[in-house]
């Protein structure tokens, strides 16, 4: 798992696996999920950290598309 923080697009990208990212899904405001093929979370990544603080709803983020 890597987890990288974008200073410059106040971004955070944590990434579960290498596989491929075919298809990409907002699930709540500035929360991104991308999926494999096989329809695996690949990655989740959070827009606008310091500026807009997020409440996540991880069930709701963590459910395939």
């Amino acid at each position: 798992m890597k987890i990288i923080y974008d200073n410059e697009t106040d971004s955070i990208y944590v990434r579960f696996s290498e596989d491929t990212v075919v298809e990409s899904e907002e699930k709540q405001d500035g929360v991104i999920v991308d999926y494999n093929d096989k329809n695996e979370i690949v990655a989740v990544e959070v827009l606008n950290v310091k500026n807009n603080p997020h409440e996540i709803e991880i069930p709701v983020v963590l459910q395939s598309a």
